[in-house]
């Protein structure tokens, strides 16, 4: 609809744009009165309320675009799974892409997305990507971005939905000192933002102790679960010998456990180890795993409250949500829930 029939809706009605926006775009905290009496304007004037003519007179598609590193991880699934309903609810639909943590394969599949003139992008950013250029020109093209999980790319101006890193680490590895662990070593992540946090939370809590830090207790790495295997064949012949390992992720921890277990040792009785994500099975695991987690769905639905009220007031500065990550006591650290 043309704004200055909206403005003659809103001004004959003594409604503000705003209430005649969200009726025409299906919001649902319009009260049932007043939608009513939009739509009966609307009909009154000939305009005929279809989703072409809508998306034409807005400029829009109804289509968001979802980049994740691994369509295949329960942890980016379940965020999809919170915002895929608020989508769906206000008439979107969503496509979904992965970036395999490459972030070439990142930028081509934002290229795509911009092509088809998706009206926003929920992005969980690719280890060591340089695409924040490419994020600008999408922001200043009018796609509204927001940053999930992640979060790189300082001079993008967009919203982001996270949870506390550095106190995830801290979580962490106070529980594993508070089981009577002393050596507690970190598997770490590729060089982003929220796993040099997570680092950053490790470190804390061993200060916090008044336990020194040897340098061999740390080895940088992925998130894959091959990267937590070779993490931990390098940290089983630190010497003296470490009794305990927080992991960056879930995969990487489960990396480390199939470690210790080919170097014929146990978990948790000669090592024990936490991860973060809390991903789908962890508690199913030969040895279940503790682990940090917090709220995918929530986390999902923010981040889809965001862009699309975004889009519809277009008026919204940058928001930070956080997440509160809580501790998930398993068998895996050795201690009783």
């Amino acid at each position: 609809m043309h704004s200055t029939t909206m403005k003659r809706i809103a001004s004959e009605l003594g409604v503000s744009i705003t209430t005649v926006s969200k009726v025409l775009n299906n919001h649902g905290d319009i009260g049932a009165a007043t939608r009513s009496r939009v739509l009966a304007k609307v009909e009154e004037l000939g305009y005929q309320r279809n989703a072409v003519a809508r998306s034409l007179s807005l400029r829009r598609t109804h289509t968001l675009g979802i980049v994740i590193p691994d369509l295949m991880h329960s942890f980016f699934v379940e965020i999809i799974a919170g915002i895929e309903p608020v989508a769906s609810a206000r008439g979107y639909g969503l496509l979904l892409c992965s970036s395999s943590e490459d972030p070439g394969k990142e930028r081509a599949e934002l290229e795509m997305l911009r092509g088809r003139q998706v009206d926003g992008v929920v992005l969980a950013s690719a280890s060591a990507s340089g695409n924040t250029d490419m994020l600008q020109q999408l922001s200043r093209q009018g796609t509204t971005l927001v940053m999930i999980d992640r979060d790189d790319h300082p001079a993008v101006k967009c919203h982001r939905v996270l949870t506390d890193d550095e106190q995830v680490g801290r979580l962490a590895t106070s529980h594993l000192l508070d089981s009577g662990r002393r050596a507690v070593a970190h598997i770490g992540g590729p060089p982003i933002a929220h796993a040099r946090r997570r680092e950053r939370g490790w470190r804390d809590a061993l200060r916090a102790r008044a336990v020194k830090i040897a340098d061999d207790w740390i080895v940088r790495g992925g998130f894959m679960e091959s990267d937590g295997y070779r993490a931990m064949k390098r940290l089983l012949a630190v010497r003296p010998r470490i009794d305990a390992a927080f992991a960056a992720n879930d995969p990487s921890a489960i990396g480390a456990m199939k470690a210790v277990w080919a170097a014929g040792l146990k978990v948790p009785d000669d090592i024990a180890i936490v991860g973060v994500g809390d991903i789908a099975l962890g508690d199913l695991l030969r040895v279940p795993l503790t682990t940090v987690g917090w709220s995918r769905r929530d986390q999902g639905r923010h981040a889809a409250e965001l862009l699309l009220d975004g889009l519809d007031l277009d008026v919204d500065p940058p928001q930070r949500i956080i997440i509160p990550p809580r501790l998930i006591v398993r068998e895996s650290s050795g201690a009783q829930a």
